[in-house]
């Protein structure tokens, strides 16, 4: 009886010794799920915030006014030949889809289908925004009453309202313009003193070449050698015409070794 009664006070012993351990498994084991159940929801909370800004960014702006639509652009450019408002008209269309899905190539596609965009950059702008910016064609010379001749040798419609300043008119079927801008830049490149400018040149397949310099000058080049022509006429205004330059109408260069000059009217302008 003394041995099982030893035995059992040393079983409680045991048993109240491993209380402290299991105790502090147990707190233990409750401290980690609570810290996993804290990491679940913030991970739940960031993919909730997360898919609301995605679904955001992908909302159409359908429902939008076009002046809300437009605000999320922002247009940088010369704006000559081309006007902001025709920029945001050509854009508005794609406005229509959300930041990520956005087209930003169909959007430089639309651009560069104005005849006066030679370059278009297209880059989305954080959260909503696009940054456009964009180039257009150099005009050269005026080409009738409506059209200008770009850098390119194209000739593209007048734009309302352009400024043309001092550009030179050319004029003439337009199957030769590539030949006539060739002509102009070869004539350019020779009068280039004061007066002496190019001011208008036609062509037409009866009377040839016709310059008019900014002077007021009219040359009649004919169809041949025009810069010999030319360089004739130049010669003459350095010597023998120069005292009586101011007085020089028109100037017939069709000759093989003269020169045919009509003077101004007594009493005309220059």
């Amino acid at each position: 009886m003394k041995k099982t009664a030893a035995s059992s006070d040393k079983r409680q012993r045991s048993v109240r010794g491993a209380s402290p351990r299991s105790d502090s498994v147990t707190t233990a084991g409750g401290g980690l799920r609570m810290l996993l159940i804290a990491m679940l929801a913030t991970c739940a909370m960031i993919c909730v915030a997360y898919s609301a800004v995605w679904l955001w960014r992908q909302l159409p702006v359908s429902d939008l006014s076009r002046v809300d639509a437009l605000q999320k652009v922002r247009v940088k450019g010369p704006f000559k030949a081309v006007s902001q408002r025709q920029v945001e008209e050509l854009l508005l269309p794609f406005l229509q889809r959300g930041f990520l899905t956005v087209d930003i190539r169909g959007m430089q596609n639309a651009l560069l289908q104005h005849p006066w965009i030679t370059e278009a950059a297209v880059s989305r702008r954080w959260p909503r925004g696009v940054d456009v910016a964009v180039k257009e064609a150099r005009p050269l010379a005026v080409w009738g009453g409506d059209k200008l001749l770009v850098a390119s040798g194209a000739l593209l419609p007048r734009p309302e309202g352009l400024e043309t300043g001092q550009l030179p008119e050319l004029a003439g079927d337009e199957e030769l313009v590539e030949r006539i801008l060739l002509q102009y830049q070869a004539l350019a490149g020779l009068l280039t003193t004061r007066d002496m400018e190019v001011k208008r040149l036609t062509f037409d397949d009866l009377a040839g070449w016709h310059l008019e310099l900014v002077s007021g000058v009219e040359l009649y080049l004919g169809h041949d050698e025009l810069l010999e022509r030319v360089n004739r006429f130049l010669g003459l205004s350095r010597g023998l015409l120069a005292p009586h330059l101011e007085k020089v109408a028109r100037v017939d260069t069709r000759y093989s070794n003269a020169l045919a000059v009509r003077w101004r009217e007594a009493g005309a302008g220059q």
